[in-house]
């Protein structure tokens, strides 16, 4: 046997959704090459539920866990050892989901991932330039990446290939407006419903972006890469191209069909033909908010781009860098929020060099890391509602945020160490820190303690202090700052005020002094 043959590995990828609980199997190779080997799908009617009712029913439950126990018959067949299972906006939103999660692993062994919006967005994200392979030069883009599934619609703007907004969006093929009924309705009056409905979202998103300069229109989805292959014959390519008037032709076609008809004709179940036409005219009416006459269809989904991930990571290959990406979104949070630009920018550097500065004191890694620089860029957010208390402001904007690539246990961490960047150190009377696992604690309590720091060296806002040198020492830390920096008397004093968390946790002191350090 060949040394690249030993070095494959088959994975397993799992997506349980609102219609449908889909399945990849793949074998990735020394490089991180990807073989398809099956593409499983089985429908479910846990978005009907939930949508409705909050919850999945006994019956739905019993059928999901079903179809999980086959596809792990299929998986133990090949022979996988890493399966990476998720569960999207249906089962996110179930009351019950608790008890769904721990039955599929009771009963299959299969443990699932709930993921939320911002961490869709991610992974659709890695699909979408993976599919276009540099054919499209989304760094000279502005893009709308739009994905309408059955419960939710995931929208994604990239301004010159930076994230500019991300948004979950409570619309989906099953999940309609309550004047809209997907099978039921009027093709005319569901148009002009779905219209009102997605002009509201992009009136909205325009406060921070405007749609006019949108010159690229993505579509993700099953029903487009679908529509894709009824419009364009033989498709080998990795996306493909559509006619905006081909599309509206084929949109128009289907509005006079029957769910039945559809189904027929074009070889689909009928829960598939019931939802494709209002799937299709929520893509129709956010494509009308632009002035693009295409749409590039990636031939894609979440699963690849979860697969795209797995496949690095076990090969070794260096991880698609999406940390660009979740400072961008950060920003662009703060600029929402009215933020001392000059200040977050210049207290998130002060606390990477601290952090790089303690990194045998504190352990951690590249993750939190960039935890700590989102923390501080949007420390002070909360000064927009009010300067008193805006730290537990600051909290509360940053939990009801969508910051991209961020997944919600991160999300909480950053919450958190913005909470405790100023005012009392954490309390086991503070629910949302105790709420925490105990290592998301121990995270939060040295981010916050490094960010206090960083914040004290600014306390004047007017970046007097850009280098410094820490000297380590058994009893005390100090920090030593040019002779040319000038009076630093506020910010010893800021630092000596807020420091007391810092020695807490590092177990000495830190102070402040002005020369070079001093040679023992």
């Amino acid at each position: 046997m060949k040394d690249s043959e030993v070095q494959k590995q088959t994975i397993a990828v799992i997506d349980i959704g609102a219609s449908a609980i889909r399945m990849i199997i793949a074998e990735v190779g020394q490089k991180g090459e990807i073989n398809y080997l099956e593409n499983l799908h089985k429908p479910v009617r846990f978005g009907k539920e939930v949508f409705t009712h909050g919850m999945i029913s006994s019956a739905s439950m019993r059928e999901g866990i079903g179809i999980l126990k086959d596809f792990k018959s299929v998986i133990d067949t090949y022979g996988v050892k890493t399966i990476q299972a998720i569960a999207t906006s249906a089962v996110r939103e179930a009351m019950n989901r608790d008890n769904f999660i721990d039955q599929v692993y009771v009963r299959t062994g299969i443990d699932v991932e709930v993921i939320e919006g911002p961490e869709e967005n991610r992974l659709e994200l890695i699909a979408v330039e993976h599919a276009l392979g540099g054919k499209v030069d989304l760094e000279k883009k502005n893009c709308l990446i739009i994905e309408v599934g059955s419960g939710s619609t995931e929208m994604i703007i990239l301004n010159q290939g930076q994230v500019e907004i991300t948004r979950t969006l409570s619309l989906g093929s099953i999940r309609l407006p309550e004047q809209a009924v997907a099978g039921k309705t009027d093709p005319a009056v569901m148009q002009r419903v779905l219209k009102r409905n997605v002009h509201e979202v992009v009136t909205y998103a325009a406060k921070e972006y405007n749609f006019d300069q949108v010159d690229t229109f993505i579509a993700l989805g099953a029903d487009m890469r679908f529509t894709s292959h009824q419009l364009v014959e033989g498709i080998k390519d990795s996306f493909v191209i559509l006619d905006k008037k081909a599309f509206v032709g084929f949109l128009n076609k289907i509005s006079k069909m029957t769910p039945e008809e559809i189904a027929t004709q074009y070889g689909i179940s009928y829960t598939q033909a019931e939802t494709l036409f209002p799937s299709l005219l929520v893509y129709s009416n956010f494509m009308n908010e632009t002035k693009t006459e295409s749409i590039i269809v990636p031939m894609t989904s979440i699963r690849d781009g979860l697969l795209i991930e797995m496949a690095q990571m076990l090969s070794g290959n260096k991880r698609t860098d999406v940390s660009k990406q979740v400072v961008n979104s950060t920003r662009h949070l703060g600029e929402k929020y009215k933020y001392d630009k000059a200040h977050a920018l210049h207290v998130a550097s002060t606390s990477l060099k601290l952090f790089d500065a303690l990194k045998q004191d504190h352990g951690m890694g590249s993750r939190e890391r960039l935890l700590l620089e989102v923390s501080a860029i949007v420390h002070d957010i909360g000064s927009y509602i009010a300067p008193t208390s805006h730290h537990k402001h600051s909290s509360y904007l940053v939990e009801a945020a969508e910051i991209f690539g961020l997944r919600k246990s991160d999300k909480n961490i950053v919450a958190n160490v913005v909470r405790y960047h100023r005012g009392t150190s954490p309390r086991a009377t503070h629910v949302p820190y105790m709420s925490l696992p105990k290592s998301d604690r121990a995270v939060v309590s040295k981010l916050a303690a490094i960010l206090r720091v960083a914040d004290a060296l600014d306390h004047t806002h007017q970046q007097k202090i850009r280098n410094f040198t820490m000297d380590r020492q058994e009893d005390a830390y100090t920090l030593w700052v040019p002779e040319e920096t000038g009076d630093i008397t506020v910010e010893r004093d800021s630092l000596q005020e807020k420091g007391g968390m810092f020695s807490d946790v590092y177990g000495a002191p830190i102070q402040l002094k002005q020369g070079n350090p001093i040679a023992k």
